[in-house]
């Protein structure tokens, strides 16, 4: 796998959308996280789903 520069540092911050910097252990970015890691579960669950009634959701 290719390593991505960004050239900004990481200094435990990341950028939100809008361009503002938060801490990395912001609740907010931790949130964010949280729904993402969310919306994978649910796409492996209905990547594995065959009952077509289920898929229409």
């Amino acid at each position: 796998m290719a390593r991505i520069y960004t050239r900004t540092g990481d200094k435990g911050e990341t950028t939100l959308m809008g361009g503002k910097r938060a801490s990395k252990t912001h609740p907010r970015v931790e949130a964010m996280g949280d729904v993402d890691e969310l919306n994978a579960a649910i796409g492996v669950a209905m990547a594995a789903q065959t009952d077509a009634k289920v898929l229409d959701v």
